[in-house]
């Protein structure tokens, strides 16, 4: 059923009966080809034209500078992968006296190393951004959260000497003995002190995703509506409630985004942990151990490999690439469904007409 509404006009004669049987919602359609009519002319503009052109254009290098990087790395890795077969992938041999390579070693290193720095950086980053946003007061948290984003700008060899030079005594006197020492972890912690190893290495990972994840927790935070925050008020609840229940489930598409970029500098790091992680090219048994990551890997080999070794190597960073593009992608896929979900919420409802002839 079609329902009319009154609208008045300032027409001549006959224009308020004319609207008067004007359906309703037909205003809005009219607005809505108002506005496609000026898009399309300002589209057919020359200036229009250009900005399209450039714009087609920037994505067309970026797809091609893109597509020419993953070719030209698998085209010269392409030797080591004949040549080692799916062996390279599994395989945790890397001896170039023999021409067995294998990046099995490496990849489980790196997996070990970002996700004990992910277990460190998660809760301690999410806190100091809820800290930051919500409890600190605002001349206190401006300076802090300026400090903690010019952090995400230290080189990563910085951080490196850093845990070289301060972290590596501390651990190998301190930190390591002490968890030997602790009756229920330390089975994890056997082997002798070194200082660095795969514990350091996780610790300066933590170290460098902490920024990054701070900053985006904190900006997703914000973006949390005024509306929720007063209604988990109105309800009874304190501060904190209202941070638990009302902040961080509104704010958890962009922590999740967060965690994944955080992950994908870890994955990817290199010089830094190439320092500390102490170079073992074996299957690690304690946190202790020595080890090498995929990127640590091709910073200690590359420079003397030639041949069928420097092919394994652009290998190692063929993996190291593919590692991170399922990280980012199985991230935006986490955070895809919620997304759209809340879209979906924030559409908005039908209003039913008013006025004469609206349904009693």
């Amino acid at each position: 059923m079609v329902h009319s509404v009154g609208i008045v006009t300032s027409g001549g004669p006959g224009a308020e009966s004319e609207a008067g049987t004007r359906p309703a919602g037909s205003t809005s359609f009219e607005r809505r080809g108002h506005v496609a009519a000026l898009i399309a002319h300002r589209h057919r503009r020359p200036g229009g034209r250009v900005y399209t052109a450039l714009r087609w254009g920037g994505v067309l290098i970026f797809v091609a500078v893109v597509v020419s990087l993953v070719v030209s790395l698998v085209w010269q890795a392409a030797p080591a992968f004949r040549h080692s077969g799916f062996s390279f992938i599994f395989s945790g041999t890397w001896d170039p006296d023999t021409e067995k390579f294998g990046a099995g070693v490496f990849i489980v290193d790196t997996l070990l190393t970002t996700g004990l720095g992910l277990l460190m950086a998660i809760p301690v980053g999410i806190a100091t951004a809820v800290a930051l946003s919500e409890f600190l007061p605002r001349r206190l948290a401006g300076p802090l959260s300026t400090a903690i984003d010019l952090l995400a700008a230290v080189p990563s060899i910085v951080v490196g000497l850093w845990a070289l030079l301060i972290l590596v005594p501390v651990f190998e006197r301190d930190v390591e003995p002490f968890l030997q020492k602790i009756p229920l972890v330390r089975h994890l912690f056997t082997g002798e002190d070194l200082g660095t190893g795969i514990l350091l290495a996780s610790v300066v990972l933590a170290v460098m995703m902490l920024p990054t994840m701070v900053a985006l927790t904190r900006v997703a935070l914000r973006g949390v509506s005024v509306a929720d925050r007063e209604a988990a008020l109105a309800l009874g609840g304190t501060q904190w409630q209202v941070v638990r229940r009302a902040v961080i489930p509104g704010a958890r598409s962009g922590i999740e985004a967060a965690i994944t970029l955080a992950m994908g500098r870890a994955l990817g790091e290199a010089i830094a942990v190439s320092l500390v992680i102490g170079g073992g090219v074996s299957l690690p048994h304690s946190l202790l151990d020595t080890g090498t990551t995929l990127g640590s890997a091709v910073v200690n080999f590359f420079s003397e490999s030639s041949g069928i070794q420097r092919s394994a190597v652009i290998g190692l960073v063929v993996v190291l690439l593919a590692f991170t593009a399922v990280a980012n992608i199985g991230g935006q896929l986490l955070i895809r469904p919620r997304r759209s979900r809340g879209y979906e919420r924030a559409e908005p409802e039908e209003v039913a007409p008013t006025g004469e002839g609206a349904p009693a």
